[in-house]
């Protein structure tokens, strides 16, 4: 994924402050938005509720007026719980807070990475490896590599016994590595300060119950919406609900214009999770054995999801070749020639180099029973290959303490410490700060190690039948249920 940038033409709807100290993590005034808000993110289901406080002003889910609706003070008993819940969330990062790393013996340490992270030696990250052996002895060499091959470099390093004392990585593979004992249960030592994070970003670190990683970043989707195409058709404001999205896109389009924007392949697939979720669906059951797309719920948002091009054609028909890149997906959209895209912050930064002048807003992804968005963002790990791993764990630690949080920020994404959202950082760019409060929404993908061949496989093939029609919505995502249950059994 591309690094996020910021755009001063860009906006989210104006929602309620959520008041909550950047350092400290203590609860200052507006207590109601910010007890909403952590009750949202404390409830256990990686971002999955549907409250109307964890819809205010974030990636996919609402629009602005939800947003502004969302704002509003929640009842005296909703206030209780929130209440009680930002005490003990306030509590448990306060307490954590002063002790982020612990007393090691000296180490050199290596860690791998994208090129889109340690691009060369002056990365944010490797200057904050510099600042750690200075602090800790020894030395930090961060290497990068190709975002496309750093998943197979590191899994044939480990495999041979060798390669580096951590990793970072997109939080999608812990599954993988972690099934195959390449990287280090942190369950217990990552439990002081697990409060300090966003929960669907703690869970998409997990396998089988268990922490592997220490989310780095946050990520979601949301809706990237043309002001002017809005304004020429008379439409005020981003829709909030699918039909509003429907209706908005068939009056956007016409000539050379069209309404909204899909992706083909791997990129179809990624992108209609937050539709299956929004209303009600599951991509597998509760034990991941068996793959659910295909609920009653699941056929409908596909079917919905299917006909933006099939039958209501308000999708530009260039969106067929989007299979190898998302600078394909924004193409559209930067142009001018469309009027909506679904797409994370990564998608901010292309479109500020393409066209500096457009003008254009981010509003939370429209909703049906629920708001809901795919996460992403990336996790550190120690790998089992490590002879330090204490130290290598040390390091993971204090790099995503409150007072590192600068080394994500030196790579214009978003941290994944909860103390992100009343950040100035936050704050200084409305489109962020969309994504930021729209983190209660993200959802996780499942804990599967062949989650890529079932995704990005499976799942990007039946979407290809559909759009390419060899085969009808419904046999299509029937068909991918039961190969992609076929993979979960081996």
């Amino acid at each position: 994924m591309q690094e996020e940038g910021t755009s001063s033409s860009t906006e989210s709807a104006d929602s309620g402050r959520f008041q909550v100290n950047r350092r400290r993590f203590l609860a200052v005034g507006g207590g109601a938005a910010t007890a909403a808000f952590l009750a949202a993110c404390g409830s256990g289901s990686g971002g999955s509720g549907a409250t109307s406080a964890a819809a205010t002003t974030s990636a996919p889910a609402s629009s602005a007026a939800a947003a502004t609706s969302a704002s509003a003070a929640p009842s005296s008993a909703a206030s209780s719980v929130a209440s009680s819940a930002v005490s003990s969330a306030v509590s448990s990062a306060a307490a954590s807070a002063s002790t982020t790393t612990v007393s090691v013996a000296p180490a050199d340490l290596v860690v791998w990475a994208s090129t889109a992270m340690i691009p060369n030696d002056s990365s944010p990250l490797s200057q904050a490896g510099k600042d750690y052996a200075a602090k800790f002895g020894g030395s930090v060499t961060f290497q990068g590599f190709a975002a496309s091959d750093l998943t197979n470099k590191i899994t044939t390093a480990l495999a041979g016994g060798s390669g580096p004392d951590a990793v970072l990585f997109d939080s999608s593979a812990v599954a993988q590595f972690a099934a195959a004992q390449q990287i280090v249960d942190i369950t217990s030592k990552f439990a002081g300060i697990k409060d300090q994070f966003f929960p669907g970003n703690v869970e998409a670190a997990q396998y089988k119950g268990k922490q592997f990683a220490v989310p780095f970043d946050i990520s979601n989707v949301a809706l990237f919406w043309n002001k002017a195409m809005f304004a020429k058709a008379g439409i005020a404001a981003p829709p909030t609900t699918w039909d509003d999205l429907l209706s908005a896109a068939k009056e956007m389009t016409g000539g050379d214009n069209y309404g909204y924007m899909l992706g083909a392949s791997g990129y179809g697939s990624f992108l209609f999770w937050p539709w299956l979720w929004q209303n009600g669906g599951a991509i597998a059951n509760a034990d991941n054995t068996e793959i659910t797309v295909n609920s009653a719920e699941g056929l409908e948002a596909w079917d919905f999801y299917a006909n933006l091009y099939l039958k209501e054609n308000v999708v530009p028909p260039t969106f067929l070749t989007v299979t190898q890149s998302w600078d394909q997906f924004v193409t559209p959209f930067m142009q001018g020639k469309c009027a909506m895209m679904p797409i994370g912050s990564w998608g901010i930064a292309p479109l500020k180099a393409g066209n500096p002048g457009l003008e254009y807003g981010v509003a939370p992804l429209p909703k049906k029973k629920q708001a809901a968005s795919v996460l992403g963002g990336n996790a550190l790990a120690v790998t089992t290959a490590s002879k330090n791993p204490d130290s290598a764990y040390n390091l993971l630690q204090w790099l995503m303490s409150a007072d590192q949080e600068k080394v994500v920020e030196g790579y214009q994404r978003i941290p994944a410490r909860l103390d992100v959202v009343d950040s100035e950082y936050a704050k200084s760019d409305p489109a962020r700060q969309t994504f930021v409060q729209q983190a209660p929404d993200g959802k996780a993908r499942p804990s599967i190690p062949n989650w890529g061949d079932i995704e990005w496989g499976v799942m990007a093939t039946a979407w290809d039948n559909v759009i390419h029609k060899k085969k009808s919505p419904e046999d299509a995502l029937n068909d991918a249920a039961t190969a992609a249950t076929a993979k979960l059994k081996g």
